[in-house]
């Protein structure tokens, strides 16, 4: 996986977290611009990890949609 694709990967699955928790205030949904969610950006990732444990599920979900 390219940086790149990583990075879209996070921003969608941020976008699409129903548990994602902003580090920073005024982030939106639109996936690409400098203040997209990602979940970079969010509380929950830790160590390059979601420690809720909810990241392979929602790729899942967007896998299927």
């Amino acid at each position: 996986m390219t940086e790149m694709s990583n990075m879209f990967e996070l921003m969608s699955v941020g976008s699409n977290c129903a548990e994602f928790s902003p580090t920073e205030e005024g982030l939106v949904s639109s996936v690409g611009s400098s203040m997209s969610k990602s979940c970079a950006k969010c509380k929950h990732f830790k160590n390059y990890k979601c420690d809720i444990d909810v990241y392979d599920k929602v790729v899942a979900g967007l896998d299927q949609g």
